[in-house]
């Protein structure tokens, strides 16, 4: 029995993917799902003269992790993050290709900078629902432009707040870093948006926003917060997150669910002392349910956290949401959301 039209799941990175084992709840919560919607965090790197990037950080992955992605049935996946270009274009065009011959739906990267940010149609049942893939993180190599190939990056001012009498006292805090999404991306968006309404019954935004570093990935970043409610004034009906590889709260704004991020699906190995939890975002569009999942990655295996209540990083998320004025309700092994 399905109970489930979409369900979300975070950022998915794995080295040795044919290694990655799904547990039995979990695989018990796919199975009431219609759609199973990820974030694919990394290049599928088929050349071994493929060379990275010179950035930060690069990831890479073998064809195996489409094996993992059936099993986790899968049918949509983001390609809009700062990973999918950490090999160059030929690279992404062949995870492109490869989602693309496995049937499933991908989207956030492309040719172009119209075709990185038009949206995929999903169809669930008689409904048709638009979903897009959008990031602000990137780096500047891999932003599509119009005759560029790359993915859907939106740009971020970022400017410093100089109170001298604040620095003085407060030195090198973090909070006097703001910023803001560029207007003319705003105004493209908005277009993106308009039209992706007109032609769907709903529409559905996964944004790469924030910061993916302890401990600064805690925070919601106030122009994630900004950018969020703008999505929605534009024509979104929901805003799931990534990027920030923890578990951040939720929000609703014009009784529409704005998650700031799901943390990871799946990341193998964990690294850099990131937490092993996440979340799997379950909406039906009958009855506008909304319901929350709780996930743990153990070695190689991710499964469904069973005990929520003596969890402190669950009750913090609670209480982190509530302050925005959602209820949520505990059941026997998931949180319900009242919008």
């Amino acid at each position: 029995m399905v109970d489930y039209d979409l369900c979300f799941c975070g950022d998915i990175y794995a080295q040795t993917p044919s290694r990655l084992v799904i547990g039995e709840d979990l695989r018990k919560l796919f199975n009431r799902c219609r759609h199973i919607l990820t974030n694919l965090e990394t290049p599928i790197v088929s050349n071994p003269l493929s060379r990275p990037m010179n950035k930060y950080s690069a990831l890479k992955t073998t064809k195996e992790i489409v094996g993992f992605l059936k099993e986790a049935k899968v049918t949509a996946a983001s390609l809009a993050n700062n990973h999918i270009m950490d090999y160059g274009t030929a690279e992404a065009d062949n995870t492109v290709n490869i989602l693309n011959k496995n049937s499933i739906l991908n989207y956030g990267y492309g040719k172009t900078i119209e075709e990185a940010l038009a949206p995929k149609k999903l169809k669930v049942d008689d409904r048709a629902v638009a979903l897009i893939g959008i990031t602000t993180t990137f780096a500047p190599e891999a932003l599509a432009k119009k005759k560029k190939p790359g993915v859907a990056g939106v740009t971020v001012i970022t400017r410093i707040n100089v109170d001298p009498r604040e620095v003085l006292e407060e030195p090198a805090a973090p909070y006097i870093v703001g910023g803001h999404i560029l207007q003319e991306d705003l105004r493209i968006l908005k277009a993106v948006f308009e039209d992706a309404k007109k032609e769907n019954d709903y529409v559905i935004v996964q944004v790469h926003w924030g910061v993916g570093l302890a401990p600064y990935n805690e925070v919601v970043l106030d122009y994630v917060k900004d950018f969020g409610r703008q999505l929605i004034d534009f024509g979104a009906d929901a805003v799931v997150g990534g990027h920030p590889h923890t578990i951040q709260p939720m929000e609703a704004y014009k009784k529409k669910p704005i998650m700031y991020s799901l943390g990871n699906f799946v990341f193998h190995p964990i690294m850099n002392g990131m937490e092993n939890k996440g979340l799997v975002l379950a909406i039906s569009f009958e009855g506008r349910v909304v319901d929350l999942y709780f996930l743990v990655q153990q070695n190689e295996t991710v499964d469904l956290l069973g005990d929520l209540k003596d969890n402190p990083k669950i009750q913090f998320f609670k209480y982190q949401s509530s302050k925005s004025g959602l209820r949520l309700m505990e059941r026997e092994n998931h949180i319900g959301v009242s919008l």
